[in-house]
């Protein structure tokens, strides 16, 4: 056993981790300018490449369960292991520069090996692997930027290894050669690292959270939801930044011939002219990933064009039977004509009587309300009348096309796990797609009563949420299990049915649970 282990050791302290650890170093150096570079819109930036493939590819079953996890953490975390990946790649890339230097003697050229070797790797095999193409061609950056961002981020990477590995070994020759214990207990402090960081991580900053609110009047004052609170969930790592200068909305596809293309400020001409009359509608959006009682909704105030004045204004053709809307960020989704007719069906360039910020999809998204969020595309650039039905983005992934947010209420005041004392006023939102809502209901016997909340007038009646409020005096001390239940318009109970978000968002009764103490 003895000799087992020291042979285990020995084959450890062989390995070339001088050459590794040197490579992560200097690959983490090329990221961070590439980067900076796709942060510029100059280049790629290779882990959002692989963060996307894995995004675009992953099952929606699978991808609903990290965020009901973690929420918009997912995405961080499946960055982080990106860039893991990356960086073990870039030391491992590492380990064969002495075999290298000993092939080219000078120090110039086995800068330029690694540098093109880097850059060519990436751009002919590994973007093409992960669907951005040859030398990044099926990329918004293309070829051009794409081979500048990988030739300057090998450059900085060779550079870098050659410092190491030439400069700081000639002046350190014993290198790096751990002892079993500084080995063993490196490895511990790493991996105990790993795990605080992640638990503080998941707990403090990714977790989904409720919907709730500090008091009645903290609720009646975000019935129209403030723009900086406003949920934002999107696809990508870095979200475009579409400068409305320059920005152009192609309609085309089962139109009259020739596309109509129109500029911002050629869409404003038109509105202003009153040739495209402009909308002001309150309406509430929610993200088909919300679970029962989370905060990725809210209600605004939006300003634009009813999208159906566009689509005739383009001619479409009788043909067409449904729209489909592509982004600047590669993102697609579809509606069926009658939805895109719809009159509250906007092109929108104004949230909260403000321009539509970039964050929020400016300058133009898409809003389509009843239906969850996904179908309300943001950054919009090109609408296509087609014959469908079409699948888009998160549609080919599983999750639904047809997407009408389900009947609800939400419990947001007092917050889920509060103490109390005396008379409480409980109160939260209720939405349905099914022409608005006639009666939301409270249990806090564990449903063998309900009593009608109080109902506010809503902004729209059809088109947002609706404030509901109940005064509650609790009969004792104790644990208290408040559970509410909301009807649509037509009269028809919420579905008691608890689901997942996917792949038609999610149902279930909304519960808090209240500590009344005396």
């Amino acid at each position: 056993m003895a000799s087992r282990s020291g042979g285990f050791w020995a084959a450890v302290r062989r390995l070339p981790w001088n050459r590794f650890f040197a490579g992560i170093v200097a690959g983490a150096a090329s990221l961070v300018v590439t980067l900076i570079m796709r942060a510029l819109g100059l280049g790629l930036f290779l882990p959002e490449v692989a963060l996307d493939f894995v995004i675009t590819r992953i099952p929606g079953s699978v991808e609903s369960f990290f965020i009901g996890a973690l929420g918009e953490g997912a995405k961080g975390l499946g960055f982080v292991s990106a860039l893991v990946g990356v960086l073990a790649a870039f030391g491992v890339g590492a380990v064969f520069f002495r075999r290298i230097e000993a092939v080219v003697p000078r120090r110039w050229a086995v800068i330029a090996v690694y540098t093109a070797g880097y850059a060519l790797l990436v751009l002919f095999l590994v973007f093409p692997l992960l669907g951005a193409g040859f030398v990044g061609s099926q990329t918004e950056a293309g070829p051009a930027l794409a081979g500048l961002s990988q030739f300057i981020g090998g450059w900085i990477y060779a550079a870098a290894l050659d410092y190491f590995l030439v400069e700081v070994a000639a002046r350190h020759p014993e290198g790096f050669n751990p002892s079993r214990r500084q080995f063993f207990l490196g490895t511990g402090v790493f991996a105990a690292g790993l795990a605080l960081a992640y638990a503080a991580f998941s707990e403090a900053v990714v977790q989904p959270a409720r919907l709730a609110f500090a008091s009645l009047q903290d609720l009646l004052d975000q019935e129209v939801t403030p723009t900086d609170r406003f949920y934002v969930v999107t696809k990508n790592l870095i979200d475009p930044v579409v400068d409305a200068s320059t920005w152009t909305l192609t309609m085309d596809g089962l139109v009259a011939p020739g596309s109509l293309v129109l500029g911002y400020a050629a869409l404003q001409d038109r509105i202003q002219s009153g040739a495209l009359p402009a909308v002001d509608e309150y309406a509430t959006m929610e993200c088909v990933s919300n679970e029962v009682g989370g905060n990725l909704i809210g209600t605004a105030k939006w300003g634009g064009i009813r999208l159906g004045d566009l689509l005739q204004a383009a001619g479409i053709e009788a043909a067409a039977d449904w729209v489909e809307f592509t982004c600047a960020d590669g993102y697609t989704v579809a509606i069926p004509r009658a939805q895109a007719m719809d009159p509250a069906t906007l092109l929108v360039v104004m949230m909260n009587d403000a321009p539509l910020e970039g964050r929020h999809g400016g300058p133009a998204r898409i809003l389509v309300p009843g239906k969850y969020g996904m179908f309300s595309a943001k950054w919009v650039t090109r609408i296509t009348a087609i014959q469908g039905p079409y699948l888009g983005f998160w549609q080919q992934k599983g999750w639904t096309n047809d997407g009408p947010i389900a009947t609800e209420a939400l419990i947001a005041l007092p917050a889920d796990g509060a103490v109390v004392t005396g008379a409480q006023t409980l109160g939260g939102f209720a939405l349905s797609a099914a022409d608005g809502i006639s009666k939301v209901e409270v249990t806090t016997d564990g449903g063998a009563t309900w009593n009608a909340a109080q109902l506010r007038a809503p902004k729209d009646p059809r088109l947002t949420w609706v404030i509901w409020t109940f005064a509650w005096t609790p009969p004792g001390v104790g644990v208290y299990r408040v559970v509410a239940r909301a009807y649509d318009g037509n009269g028809v109970v919420q579905s008691s049915a608890v689901a997942p978000p996917f792949p038609n968002g999610a149902s279930g009764y909304d519960g808090v649970t209240l500590y009344v103490s005396g």
